[in-house]
């Protein structure tokens, strides 16, 4: 059994600037050298066993690429946490998708960067952690599509702890950090797929805007602002975009299908009868354009 020390010897890096969460542990990374990263975000409060039980899931299998913590958001009903979430295609987050084993384990798509575990040689292989461009918001996403189309699984352990506040730093729809909310979780989808998916994509693009636009006019849940910066950032960087298409197909060992497999189709979540015609609409689509979500798998 492998002992974890509970001493800790904490380094402290100055940056200079504010790199956000994802150049600030980029820097972290690159001054790193143990056999694991773990990401661990500062509005938390741990468990005892937090650390060594994340140690213990990815050490029983060295087909695990990430193992994430039982994340107890403030805030969120607890029945949430029964089962596991994945991402529809718009990148939002979907809860209560992947069962959870007796041993607490399940494999997911997305392991959050509240706190997780990686070997750093895995890390180093596939590129390192994030592109600093992404700032914050959904780069544990871009991580975990790195890891998940090397063919790794990403696992979740509920017997590692993790209460979070959650939400300090967003500052609502009209701060600027909800360009990177917007923009990261399409950019996703436009790096990691292949040219072919990203046509049939394309109604995603619009439906996301119109939606959202609509209901920016009636509410402040999101900014009409700050969503046409981040598609003004995506059409102003196509050759930014390219290059990281270029990086991603060159780590990929497994094809698209198999990843789409852990997305959803559903949109909304559907809680009512319009929600679920909305899903409704969008599994249809995903039938017609031969998109192998989870609902329309082989």
């Amino acid at each position: 059994m492998r002992e974890i020390s509970k001493g800790l010897e904490i380094s402290i890096i100055p940056a200079g600037r504010n790199l956000g969460f994802a150049g600030g542990n980029d820097l972290g990374f690159s001054k790193a050298s143990g056999e694991f990263i773990v990401l661990l975000n500062n509005d938390t409060v741990v468990d005892g066993n937090w650390l060594d039980a994340l140690v213990k899931r990815i050490d029983s299998d060295e087909n695990t690429g990430i193992v994430q913590s039982l994340v107890l958001t403030k805030g969120i009903p607890a029945r949430y946490y029964e089962m596991n979430g994945t991402i529809n295609l718009l990148g939002h987050n979907i809860m209560q998708i992947f069962k959870i084993g007796r041993d607490g384990a399940g494999e997911i798509l997305v392991a959050t960067g509240c706190s997780m575990i990686i070997r750093k040689s895995l890390a180093e292989e596939i590129g390192g952690l994030f592109p600093e461009e992404y700032f914050a918001y959904s780069e544990d996403t871009y991580l975990s599509l790195k890891v998940k189309f090397r063919g790794l699984k990403i696992v979740h352990e509920s017997a590692s702890v993790v209460h979070h506040e959650g939400g300090g730093t967003s500052g609502g729809a009209n701060s600027p950090l909800y360009f990177y909310q917007e923009r990261n979780r399409l950019l996703n989808f436009l790096i990691f797929f292949k040219a072919g998916f990203i046509v049939k994509y394309l109604p995603y693009l619009m439906l996301n805007f119109l939606m959202k636009s609509a209901v920016s006019l009636l509410s402040r849940k999101y900014s009409f602002i700050q969503l046409c910066r981040a598609y003004g950032w995506l059409l102003a960087n196509t050759g930014w975009i390219k290059k990281e298409r270029s990086f991603a197909k060159s780590i990929k060992k497994v094809d698209d299908d198999h990843v789409l497999g852990y997305i959803t189709s559903k949109i909304t979540g559907g809680r009512n009868l319009f929600e679920r015609m909305i899903d409704f609409a969008s599994l249809a689509y995903c039938k017609m354009a031969f998109i192998r979500i989870m609902e329309n798998r082989k």
